[in-house]
């Protein structure tokens, strides 16, 4: 498998953990800060989850990490949009994007 097979396969594990990160941090978010501005609690949960993802996967296992600021960048971007998606559809209305 190539270089892009493989972090499609990436991309395809971490999109299907999404919708679980997200909604655990909406939890943690409530049970930790009831009633106060959460999002950088619920971000960091996002982030962590993909950060497992993406370094239990062989597009990254076993190689060299030469820029842990960019793989940061790289994570919040990618917690960000998939919040972003998340929220622009209604929960429960089983709409499909397409």
């Amino acid at each position: 498998m190539g270089v892009l097979g493989t972090f499609l396969k990436v991309i395809g594990k971490i999109v299907g953990v999404l919708p679980i990160a997200i909604q655990l941090a909406e939890v943690i978010g409530k049970l930790l800060s009831p009633g106060t501005k959460t999002g950088p609690t619920k971000l960091a949960a996002v982030k962590e989850i993909i950060r497992d993802a993406i370094q239990a996967s062989e597009f990254i296992t076993g190689k060299e990490l030469l820029d842990e600021q960019l793989l940061d960048q790289g994570i919040t971007k990618m917690a960000n949009g998939a919040v972003d998606v998340m929220n622009a559809v209604k929960p429960g209305a089983g709409a499909a994007i397409g």
